[in-house]
């Protein structure tokens, strides 16, 4: 029997008047890597804030059986990693301090970091090759580097949930390949993994499954390897190739019109 994360019902979330996710019925895996796939304001990163509890909304969520609503927050933030789509800090932090952070929901703010913690804190940023860059300031960092130390400091957290925002949004192809074969890697080891996705390429040949949002809609859910050209017309309007890489993996190529 598949262990759920999340399973979630008539789910709706507003914004002031205006309608952003309505009515979605879903569920997502345990120790998967699930996509969130779909254009531009079709409720991606809104679902992910839901998720986090960081946004309110109807319905019902329940995060390993529990709903959601009943958690505390020092629950969410020993639950649930969150990866934002763009962070900087305009604060001189030191890139171990930001890392540091992800270890907060465990200890009190102004508390001194254990022997675990550093650990933790020296292991993730090894993982994420940004182990060279501990003593730098944050904000003299690059795009791509600010993201790697940012994934950096939610695997500090080691939480059993991550959900993650265009987490490859600002690194080179390369760079991207290697944070998913991480997530992967960490799905197997039974983390949940959760992240919203532009480009397809770099996300489906590591997820386990995916799920289709359009204007606010669940369109399409399923393993990763199911999905076809015509769920992704009719999320993006256009007509897409599959094709194979040397890999073996599956592909798409979007046609102009």
């Amino acid at each position: 029997m598949v262990r759920l994360a999340f399973r979630f019902g008539d789910l709706t979330s507003r914004y002031g008047e205006r309608s952003v996710l309505d009515g979605l019925d879903g569920e997502i895996a345990s120790g998967c890597l699930t996509a969130l796939i779909g254009p531009n304001g079709s409720g991606k990163s809104t679902l992910l804030r839901v998720l986090a509890g960081l946004q309110p909304y109807r319905g019902t969520l329940t995060l390993d059986g529990r709903e959601a609503r009943t958690l505390s927050r020092q629950e969410f933030g020993r639950r649930v990693g969150v990866v934002p789509q763009q962070f900087r800090t305009v604060y001189p932090f030191s890139v171990w301090e930001v890392i540091g952070m992800g270890r907060l929901p465990y200890r009190g703010l102004f508390s001194r970091l254990t022997g675990e913690d550093e650990e933790r804190i020296a292991a993730a940023a090894e993982r994420m090759d940004v182990a060279h860059l501990l003593l730098r300031r944050a904000t003299e960092l690059s795009g791509g580097e600010a993201q790697r130390v940012l994934l950096a400091s939610v695997l500090a957290q080691d939480p059993p949930v991550l959900l993650l925002d265009e987490p490859t949004s600002a690194l080179d192809p390369n760079q991207a390949a290697r944070v998913f074969s991480v997530l992967r890697t960490l799905a197997r080891e039974g983390k949940t993994v959760v992240a919203a996705a532009h480009d397809l390429n770099a996300a489906l040949p590591f997820s386990d499954s995916f799920m289709a949002l359009r204007d606010g809609r669940l369109t399409a859910q399923g393993p990763a390897f199911g999905l076809d050209g015509e769920t992704l017309k009719g999320l993006y309007g256009a007509e897409f190739l599959p094709y194979r890489s040397e890999r073996g993996d599956v592909l798409w190529r979007a046609l102009a019109e």
